[in-house]
């Protein structure tokens, strides 16, 4: 299975990197969307909170 590249950057630093999660799912202003490998690419506004992440089938 294919794997997305996740890396997590504020102004000060790179907060989370890794090169081999499954899916990620965060809040938008249109709402909740899960990003799988083959995603179409999207610019979206994210909305303050929680990012998860799923890898190897566990979040």
């Amino acid at each position: 299975m294919n794997k997305i590249s996740l890396k997590i950057v504020t102004p000060e630093k790179v907060v989370f990197e890794d090169a081999g999660v499954d899916s990620v799912s965060t809040m938008t202003q249109s709402g909740e969307v899960t990003i799988l490998p083959g995603h179409i690419p999207m610019v979206s506004n994210l909305q303050p909170g929680e990012a998860r992440y799923k890898k190897d089938g566990e979040e």
